[in-house]
């Protein structure tokens, strides 16, 4: 192996050894991380970005959704998610349990939400390694026998007794060739944005200015062909930090985010109509007269791609019956939201109840000592357009963390982990189920 990598030029650096490899440092890879450490293993989260944080941070979604009951009384995700808003309050970086009308979420600075990760996992003396791409998985009869990883230095084998797929692709499970689905079966996916925040905009203006009036601006600018805008409505929200609106309003369409060139092109594209819509909020918008374009993400926001196929699929029905059950790790209600771009509008169905999401749902088909956790669990896809959202990913990162250590203690796989005992460790370290 090693001497196949010299001879087609790729340096071999060297070997890693770990109890748990935690791949991709989203809000997932982040609760996924700490779960592990505050379970007393070693632990090595990789990120081929230069800070955590994911859609978060470097998609400057800022708005962390999925933290509160359906009925907006009560916060349904603790644990790490609550460690991590903690941190951000000490850098005056959040604004805590805004509503929005029909829910409610926690608008972060996206750039302090970065530091407040690292001081979050560097307290739990979590190994990182940013910057750092995993490009190979050597898996044999259902077992991770190791990833390869590559970054300046070169190319590095880790040898781990767990592995945490955290990629929001599901990259390690098909990889592995275990079974996965993407978007409706036929690759058709939700409608990806560009997120971009304007700054000196007048906050009192634009924070009494109703949706359906703003709908209408969008509604007449489309029908009058002054601006090239792809989407019938879009949000926004004042930014926890200055007098700035971050803006959610954009849909990148017609592309595969698992397809190089076209997310390449998509890249370029949302750059493009978020300088759009910046023209279109300072031109026709009350409020924005004199604001101006501050910020571009510095990626694009993906809301799907893989999801796997696992011991379970969680259905749309169970989430809109408020389902329960005995292998829980978390709860979810958010709303049913999915970004439909071939009819042109954002469906969202508010929940009545919240739900619950099982453990099962994390375990991909016929791969022993590997966890999927995030974005990609086994789902439906309009299941899916509820579960995707950070809170619950974390929560369901921070779970995969702790059952990988419990796991290794107990000597098994992730089948076999004690429930009961999962259960128990997760309350215990102040995750809500």
């Amino acid at each position: 192996m090693i001497k196949t990598m010299e001879q087609i030029g790729l340096p071999f650096a060297g070997d890693i050894k770990t109890d748990v490899l935690v791949m991709g440092g989203g809000s997932t890879g982040i609760g996924a991380a700490a779960g592990v450490a505050k379970s007393g293993k070693k632990v090595l989260l990789v990120d081929k970005n230069s800070s955590l944080g994911g859609m978060a941070t470097l998609a400057a979604v800022s708005t962390i959704c999925g933290a509160y009951s359906a009925d907006k009384s009560k916060k349904i995700i603790g644990g790490i998610y609550q460690e991590w808003m903690d941190e951000l309050r000490e850098l005056d970086g959040i604004n805590e349990g805004a509503d929005f009308g029909r829910h409610r979420a926690d608008v972060c600075d996206h750039h302090l939400l970065k530091t407040a990760a690292d001081r979050l996992l560097m307290h739990y003396n979590v190994d990182l390694l940013f910057q750092t791409q995993v490009i190979g998985t050597k898996c044999d009869n259902g077992f991770i026998q190791y990833i390869l990883l590559s970054n300046k230095e070169g190319i590095f084998r880790v040898f781990a007794d767990k592995y945490i797929d955290c990629t929001g692709d599901a990259d390690i499970t098909a990889q592995c060739g275990a079974p996965f689905e993407i978007g409706d079966g036929n690759g058709n996916i939700q409608a990806a944005t560009t997120v971009f925040k304007m700054a000196n905009v007048d906050i009192n203006v634009t924070e009494a200015l109703p949706q359906e009036q703003f709908n209408n601006l969008v509604k007449q600018s489309k029908e009058n062909g002054e601006y090239n805008l792809h989407r019938p409505s879009g949000v926004f929200m004042t930014s926890a930090v200055g007098n700035s609106i971050i803006c959610n309003m954009n849909w990148i369409t017609g592309f595969s985010p698992l397809n190089g060139k076209e997310m390449t092109e998509a890249e370029i594209e949302g750059k493009e109509a978020a300088i759009e819509y910046s023209k279109f909020l300072k031109d026709k918008v009350p409020g924005f007269e004199n604001s101006y374009l501050a910020e571009i993400a510095e990626q694009i926001g993906i809301r799907e791609t893989r999801r796997i196929i696992g011991e379970i699929v969680l259905t749309e029905h169970e989430i809109m019956n408020g389902a329960q059950f005995d292998d829980a790790i978390s709860w979810g209600a958010w709303p049913v939201e999915y970004h439909d771009p071939s009819q042109s509008q954002a469906k969202k169905t508010y929940l009545k109840h919240d739900y619950q999401i099982p453990y099962s749902t994390l375990i991909p088909q016929g791969i022993s000592n590997l966890i999927v956790a995030g974005r990609s669990i086994s789902t439906t896809q309009f299941a899916n357009a509820s579960t995707r959202v950070m809170a619950p990913c974390l929560a369901i990162g921070h779970a995969a963390g702790v059952a990988s250590a419990i796991a290794i203690k107990h000597d098994t796989d992730f089948k076999n982990v004690d429930i009961n005992l999962l259960q128990n460790t997760l309350s215990n370290q102040g995750a809500i189920l």
